[in-house]
């Protein structure tokens, strides 16, 4: 089978995620082309995979977005004669883009079939667009099938009308690959102070205020922990860190630095209050860092699948510190939480897994007529 992977985004989770699938792809035996962003931040791990690729420079801002509309307009027929030269039969869309959106019925020209990975149902708290949002429907009208990462996203597609059932196929968000070196079992927490750390784009919906109120409860505990909040944004919580324990870098963190992050947790903390699934997850278990999730969306079925966390009994801060405190003084339970990570990582939540379920997906939008 000939598959595109296609991903149109500079940073965060879209051209890595795309990147990790194309790898997938062309070690379980497809013939893979990509098409990506020339500005990606991974873009040289796209040139490493050494397959055919059609590259498109993107856009910074949202008057780019609007000014390089003509420029789209003559990649996509330029992305047309690519993807007939290649005789590709399916176009895998790693993550939803703008850009994406307004080239969607490109990708099905010429009888090819295309499948949209679908991370989230609707935009988070906050993210909404109405340009974007319309973008997405357009992106997923066109789509064949959907590739979803947990069963609520799935739910969500099917009862909305955008997907029928039998075009909805789940898989799971695979752990990223990391260094070998890293990727090792933890017999406790590092001597002195544990560190539990939040990581990611600083929003809202992340919850952050909730994290701080279950640290300043472990304290009130007599349990003393640093908590350490890497990422870049504005959230209202960040006046909250105002703790002699409490060490905050609002920065953007780039995909090569994430690793090193992530790993120097003890406990990564995800206290969101709304979810789809998570990729700093992905990074914990794939680094065999225990986490503590809130019981919100995919989160809940990511962790307990895997192994690697704990899942709160409620959204709130007592029910976070109990999870905490549960890994925190027992070292056992952290030992298991670890190795249970390292193991998924390699088997279960392996990008091998992934990529035989998009295979068995493809297969299924090839032979079945829209």
């Amino acid at each position: 089978m000939r598959v595109a992977v296609v991903q149109w985004g500079r940073t965060g989770g879209g051209p890595l995620f795309a990147q990790e699938l194309a790898q997938a792809l062309q070690e379980d035996g497809c013939d893979v082309v990509v098409s990506y962003s020339l500005d990606a931040e991974v873009a040289e791990r796209f040139v490493a995979l050494g397959v055919p690729s059609f590259t498109i420079r993107t856009y910074r801002d949202k008057r780019g977005a609007v000014l390089g509309l003509p420029r789209l307009l003559w990649a996509a027929l330029r992305l047309d004669r690519f993807l007939r030269r290649h005789r590709i039969d399916v176009v895998v869309i790693a993550m939803e883009q703008l850009w994406q959106g307004v080239v969607a019925p490109v990708f099905r020209f010429g009888g090819r079939r295309s499948l949209l990975c679908v991370h989230d149902a609707t935009m988070h708290p906050g993210d909404f667009s109405r340009l974007e949002h319309l973008l997405r429907r357009a992106e997923r009208r066109a789509a064949d099938g959907a590739i979803v990462f947990s069963a609520p996203v799935a739910e969500a597609l099917t009862s909305r009308g955008e997907f029928r059932a039998d075009r909805v196929h789940e898989t799971v968000h695979a752990a990223y690959r990391v260094d070998a070196g890293r990727a090792v079992v933890r017999s406790t927490h590092r001597e002195g102070v544990p560190v539990v750390g939040c990581f990611g784009r600083l929003s809202a919906y992340k919850g952050l205020g909730l994290g701080v109120d279950a640290i300043a409860e472990l304290r009130r505990r007599g349990i003393r922990v640093r908590l350490r909040v890497v990422g870049s944004g504005t959230d209202d919580a960040l006046s909250l860190l105002r703790h002699e324990d409490d060490e905050l870098e609002n920065r953007w963190v780039g995909q090569e630095e994430i690793g090193q992050v992530v790993g120097g947790f003890d406990v990564a903390l995800l206290p969101y209050t709304e979810a789809s699934q998570s990729g700093v997850l992905a990074y914990a278990m794939a680094l065999g860092v225990p986490s503590v999730v809130t019981p919100v969306g995919g989160l809940a079925e990511q962790a307990i699948a895997s192994g690697s966390g704990i899942v709160a009994t409620a959204v709130t801060s007592t029910a976070l510190a109990d999870a905490l405190e549960q890994i925190l003084t027992d070292a056992v339970r952290y030992r298991a939480l670890s190795a249970a990570g390292i193991l998924a990582a390699a088997g279960p939540f392996s990008w091998a897994r992934v990529a035989a379920d998009v295979r068995v997906a493809a297969a299924s939008v090839v032979l079945v007529r829209r």
